[in-house]
């Protein structure tokens, strides 16, 4: 199930029902993504195989970057593919892609970051931790930020009463 296109409602129920929400990035989105790593990687792929029929003293670093880069493209199109990065909320905080996370205790409250009409960049949500780490959360993860945040915010007042002091 696709949780970023889905509501406060829906969230929640998943929420109990399995102790966490994972939120992919939406398919049609990471089609998008794919298309534009496919077309990035076209460019250089193109140029060093034109370059391929010259046997000079080049070759073999041209055959190796060529080979490095096919690598790159078919390791961020799987992960894109597969949905990553992802965002999970679970008992203990929030987790953006793997590496990434803020526990409920130290969660310090959310911005929506919605960029000038004029700018290509599309609105975020920031996530900011006591301590000073930030995430930013994408629409192509959750389509209704508002909402997401303040579903975030009433996770974090119910982990609040519920921990001891």
């Amino acid at each position: 199930m696709v949780m970023g296109k889905q509501d406060i409602e829906a969230w929640d129920a998943e929420f109990h029902r399995s102790g966490r929400v994972v939120f992919a990035i939406r398919p049609a989105l990471a089609f998008g993504g794919l298309v534009v790593v496919l077309i990035l990687a076209c460019v250089p792929i193109a140029s060093a195989v034109r370059d391929l029929d010259s046997r000079g003293t080049w070759f073999t670093i041209r055959v190796a970057v060529l080979a490095v880069l096919l690598a790159a493209c078919g390791a961020l199109a799987v992960l894109i593919l597969l949905g990553h990065p992802r965002v999970t909320v679970n008992a203990s905080g929030i987790r953006f892609a793997w590496w990434r996370q803020i526990p409920w205790s130290e969660f310090g409250g959310t911005t929506l970051v919605t960029p000038a009409s004029s700018s290509l960049a599309a609105p975020y949500l920031t996530i900011a931790s006591t301590r000073g780490s930030k995430l930013h959360i994408p629409q192509t993860n959750v389509e209704d930020l508002g909402a997401f945040a303040a579903w975030l915010t009433k996770l974090h007042t119910q982990h609040h009463l519920k921990t001891p002091r």
